[in-house]
């Protein structure tokens, strides 16, 4: 999982670096971030069926209530909060890729 953390951090910065009407560096980019965030989904699930768990084993006999549970399993589960921000802003940026290489694309059909 961190590997591909830092793979998504790298691929973000080559977006970053890269010029806007760079149609080729942009779709690849895409791909790569797309790929990894697909296997990000894994310890992502992994880490939300935790975090549940955690959940139901506090309030199945009703000594804690389901918001202090949540408050419970973030502090015990906060691999699926640095997971869910990461890969929320990362599919923002996919969007952002594709947005731009779909007006390239609009562009290179009016010229």
């Amino acid at each position: 999982m961190k590997e591909q953390l830092i793979d998504l951090e790298m691929y973000i910065e080559a977006y970053n670096d890269t010029a806007p009407n760079d149609g080729h560096a942009l779709n690849e980019i895409l791909k790569k971030i797309a790929v990894t965030l697909c296997y990000l989904e894994k310890p992502r699930t992994e880490y939300k069926l935790k975090f549940e768990r955690k959940i139901y084993e506090l309030t199945k006999d009703k000594k804690h209530t389901v918001s202090r549970a949540v408050n419970i399993a973030e502090v015990e589960v906060p691999e699926l909060y640095l997971l869910r921000r990461i890969m929320d802003s990362a599919y923002r940026v996919c969007d952002v890729i594709r947005t731009n290489i779909s007006f390239l694309k609009s562009e290179k059909n009016y010229s």
